[in-house]
């Protein structure tokens, strides 16, 4: 049990000057308040929206925060600290941007798996009700990954990916998205070396809630997305 006493008269200006030293020593421990503004760390992510025609001109822009998830930000601890396990994080690094059609309510616990399979649902339905158009025998490339993903001044930028709707792409072909279907959704995913990828692919770090964007045949959708670790002293 912590005990406390009482200072009275030439001891308390005794204490005073003694506290002053520590102070200036940097030994004096400050509350949790003082802490916090010591050095106030600002971890955020964005994602920068540009929709464009299929003549080029620019129909629409948007800047959205994201929920960053409770797996993104396990991603973050298992990269920086060992637990003695052999986690995915050892050999994963974020940078990729997935599109999705799901309007579901982003919280802290979504994951890659919800995410895709939300997504494909909805996906799929528009296949069936498609008709003979096809993209890769029926799913789009909804993922986009940059290859070298830009670190500086401690903010991360994947970016800029171009994602293009294109209802009569096959394989191979410059085509991620279904014309016609609405853009609900953005996933912040694990990169990968492949041009682009059906799926997101865990972790997915984090999810941003744009405003719905329908994209019509030849239309394209530019997302980038910066992540801020930035300090007060950065």
């Amino acid at each position: 049990m912590k005990r406390t006493g009482v200072v009275a008269g030439a001891s308390l200006a005794a204490v005073a000057g003694l506290a002053a030293v520590l102070s200036s020593a940097g030994l004096l421990e400050m509350d949790d308040a003082a802490k916090a503004g010591s050095s106030a760390l600002s971890l955020y992510g964005v994602a920068e929206v540009v929709h464009t025609g299929a003549d080029g001109a620019v129909l629409g822009t948007q800047s959205v925060h994201n929920q960053l998830l409770d797996t993104g930000e396990n991603f973050i601890l298992q990269q920086v600290f060992t637990d003695g396990t052999a986690a995915e994080a050892d050999s994963a690094q974020i940078g990729a941007i997935c599109l999705s059609a799901d309007d579901t309510a982003i919280i802290e616990g979504l994951n890659a798996g919800t995410f895709n399979t939300n997504h494909e649902a909805d996906h799929n339905t528009r296949n069936t009700n498609s008709g003979t158009s096809t993209i890769d025998g029926g799913d789009a490339h909804e993922c986009l990954a940059d290859g070298s993903v830009e670190l500086s001044g401690q903010v991360a930028e994947i970016g800029p990916l171009t994602f293009v709707a294109n209802n009569s792409a096959t394989s191979g072909s410059e085509s991620n998205w279904r014309p016609d279907v609405i853009v609900k959704m953005i996933g912040i995913c694990k990169g990968f070396t492949t041009v682009n990828a059906d799926t997101c692919t865990a972790p997915l770090f984090a999810a941003v809630d744009i405003n719905d964007v329908t994209l019509a045949e030849g239309e394209t959708l530019t997302v980038t997305y910066r992540f801020n670790m930035q300090s007060d002293g950065t």
